[in-house]
């Protein structure tokens, strides 16, 4: 993660971008190591949620436009069958969104979002509140640590 820092904003960005995506990254102690090295608090949330919500977008696109024979005929996964075993019976689809940065569980629920169509604008406001959110947590508490230290 040291070797990302050298790159600042552009680090961060990036590494968010690849956490917020399918790829399994930790953007969280790049975050933190820069606030350790002195960068301000909240261009470095901002550049990392703009990052993570890019690539959660990258994931909600992958199920969006994936062709349903494809899905079909590998995964033998049917659309009818898709609604019956989703969170969204249970959920609306915002609160899916808000709490799609959960590692791993959020890109599972991004595609099938994507899957089932939801409005690309709603997903996209409550997705990026959530990441918010988590960065602001994620980068208080770094704060904190950092003063103990």
């Amino acid at each position: 993660m040291e070797s990302w820092a050298i790159y600042g904003y552009w680090g961060l960005f990036f590494s968010a971008f690849l956490a917020g995506s399918i790829i399994p990254f930790g953007a969280e102690i790049l975050l933190g190591i820069l606030l350790y090295n002195g960068f301000p608090l909240i261009p470095l949330v901002l550049v990392a949620t703009l990052g993570n919500w890019l690539g959660g977008y990258t994931a909600f696109f992958m199920g969006y436009y994936t062709r349903w024979d494809l899905i079909e005929k590998y995964l033998k996964i049917s659309p009818e069958k898709l609604e019956k075993i989703t969170w969204t019976k249970k959920f609306p689809t915002e609160i899916l969104a808000l709490f799609c940065w959960i590692p791993i569980l959020g890109s599972v629920m991004l595609i099938s979002l994507g899957l089932l169509k939801s409005s690309i604008y709603k997903t996209g406001v409550f997705m990026f509140i959530g990441r918010l959110l988590r960065y602001l947590v994620w980068a208080l508490l770094s704060t904190e640590l950092i003063q103990i230290i």
